[in-house]
């Protein structure tokens, strides 16, 4: 084979292939003993990276050193990114039921919803099922803040009573 149009030397491409035997099983203990969750893909992605610098390397004695730092590096960033998916929120379960028809099925909350004023009913929904704040219901129903704050303490009090009443049947 003519090693002039040859991209890779078999010299340097034998130097790679034996690195790749030698450190490829402790790159991936390391990349496992760093947490990473796919050891095997970094060490393979760090060996892809090194594989593609490999005929620039001026000293193949600091390939070793470039493998660990590439599999710290790639590690770190998995972990980062771990981090963030598992805080990023999970898509709602649009099967779900809503909190309206559990509401509406429970028998016993509907019947004493029923039992409330009408002003205590109308702030509950427009508290709980709309979720607007208390400025936007003394807004909506032309009352003043407080009355909206005392009308709900009042409503869930009145909530847990008739609840409790009804466990106790």
């Amino acid at each position: 084979m003519n090693t002039a149009t040859d991209p890779e030397p078999r010299t340097e491409r034998a130097g790679f292939d034996a690195l790749f035997d030698e450190c490829f099983e402790p790159m991936k203990r390391l990349a496992f003993l760093l947490g990473a969750d796919d050891p095997e893909n970094i060490a393979q992605e760090a060996f892809v990276r090194l594989h593609s610098r490999w005929p620039t390397l001026v000293d193949q004695d600091k390939a070793l050193a470039y493998l660990r730092r590439t599999v710290v590096n790639l590690s770190r960033s998995r972990l980062r990114h771990l981090r963030v998916v598992r805080r990023a929120p999970r898509e709602r379960n649009r099967d779900a039921a809503s909190a309206e028809s559990l509401a509406l099925a429970n028998r016993a909350v509907w019947d004493v919803l029923t039992t409330l004023t009408r002003r205590q009913r109308q702030v509950l929904v427009l508290r709980y099922w709309l979720d607007l704040d208390q400025q936007a219901i003394a807004d909506t129903l032309g009352l003043a803040v407080g009355t909206v704050k005392a009308t709900i303490h009042q409503a869930m009090a009145a909530l847990r009573t008739a609840l409790a009443e009804e466990d106790d049947r």
